[in-house]
């Protein structure tokens, strides 16, 4: 099993938002802190999963509820949710899910859909808090998302403007292997696709259920590839090339 010591230290970058609650001694102590980590985790990172056997290959498949589409005008995180995998495999016994307080009002649109109401947040961690323990369940294990775009555009805004850290951990986006199977299925919305595979949701656009779902795709496709002979994510980088 990978070692998880090092993304798992990604509790510190909360660190950055707690400091401006901090006297200006205490602040200076925290940045040199804080410094030392980031240095330290620029010399000990690793690629982690291209030359590891499909079969062995431990991932996170996350799904975020956001408050709308664009975190450059203000849309934020309402709730995150995750499975691990090992291969095809899913690891219902790993799981993460937590509501975070976006610090705006949710539209109403957007409660109507997701199910999270203002209330509901009020008492949730903040963004930085549920980023501290998210990444800490992470580890160094690489990330899955469906049409990942979203997760990574509002994993960026929430780190670099909740402790002024950029976004560089491995986010891998299922349609990698779908589009390696050859197999064109509507608009191969996460819909779609669980429907061709016989693939129930069982509570849409709640963060948990649509991870697993995605998690239940990125277990057939990666079966797929894996019949098909590719070995590790390396061989499939070179194919998609």
């Amino acid at each position: 099993m990978p070692t998880r010591n090092l993304w798992g230290r990604l509790w510190h970058m909360s660190r950055a938002a707690e400091t401006a609650r901090m006297p200006s001694a205490e602040r200076d102590v925290s940045d040199l802190g804080l410094a030392a980590f980031l240095r330290s985790l620029r010399s000990e990172r690793k690629e982690t999963g291209a030359r590891m056997p499909l079969a062995d290959l431990e991932v996170v498949v996350v799904d975020l509820e956001t408050t709308g589409f664009s975190p450059d005008r203000g849309d934020a995180i309402l709730s995150i949710g995750a499975v691990a995998m090992r291969g095809e495999q899913l690891l219902l016994g790993e799981s993460f899910y937590s509501l975070v307080d976006p610090g705006r009002p949710i539209p109403p649109h957007v409660a109507s859909l997701t199910g999270i109401r203002d209330e509901m947040v009020r008492t949730a961690p903040d963004p930085a808090a549920a980023l501290q323990r998210f990444f800490q369940f992470v580890g160094d294990r690489p990330l899955v998302a469906h049409h990942s775009r979203h997760e990574r555009q509002f994993f960026r805004a929430a780190l670099w403007k909740h402790g002024r850290r950029r976004f560089s951990h491995r986010l891998l986006d299922t349609m990698l292997l779908v589009r390696l199977s050859g197999e064109v299925i509507g608009s191969s919305s996460l819909d779609a696709l669980c429907a061709a595979h016989g693939i129930h949701i069982s509570r849409r656009h709640h963060a948990y259920c649509d991870a697993v779902a995605a998690a239940s795709l990125w277990g057939i496709y990666l079966g797929k590839a894996i019949r098909r002979g590719y070995t590790d994510l390396g061989e499939i980088y070179e194919e998609l090339r």
